[in-house]
């Protein structure tokens, strides 16, 4: 699983739309552009743009999920756990999810952990993060793992399925 986002050239200068066109991620209920697929994420575009963004305005949760998208997609582990952390400590929902994928997938990290990324995803649906329940229903699908049930993980799918269906 990795986090969801779409390639935009990058303007000479960055603000906090750049920073949101570049690196919005379709989990976060309050992402302000299209979403861009992780695929299609210019890594140092938006880290610039993001930091940018930032500098006006170092409190915005979202822009530091983005940022911590960047140094993924940059393969900066340590800078991405601290972007992601950064928008946790400002109580931006999406943050739990974005460490929950981090740790389901141990993508950018010595390894996965995935009781934390249940606990994660757990907080991360109680804040209002529907894609949440992806994940879980992802961590539940795992055969061979410690976390396999599959009567969770269609649970978990089936509420997902319900949020898309009401967006959709």
């Amino acid at each position: 699983m990795t986090l969801n986002s779409v390639l935009y050239p990058t303007n000479a200068r960055a603000s906090g739309p750049d920073c949101d066109r570049l690196a919005s991620i379709a989990a976060d209920p309050d992402h302000q552009a299209t979403p861009v697929t992780y695929a299609e994420i210019d890594g140092l575009g938006v880290i610039s743009a993001c930091r940018q963004a930032l500098s006006q305005d170092p409190d915005n949760g979202r822009y530091w999920v983005q940022l911590g998208r960047g140094f993924l997609k940059q393969e900066q582990g340590e800078a991405m756990l601290d972007a992601f952390q950064k928008a946790q400590s400002l109580d931006y929902p999406v943050a739990w999810f974005a460490l929950a994928v981090v740790y389901h997938t141990g993508n950018g990290i010595v390894e996965a952990d995935l009781e934390r990324a249940e606990t994660l995803y757990k907080e991360a649906y109680r804040r209002g993060v529907g894609y949440a329940a992806l994940g879980l229903a992802r961590l539940y699908d795992e055969s061979g793992s410690p976390f396999f049930d599959q009567e969770k993980s269609d649970l978990w799918q089936s509420r997902f399925d319900t949020l898309i269906d009401r967006l959709g």
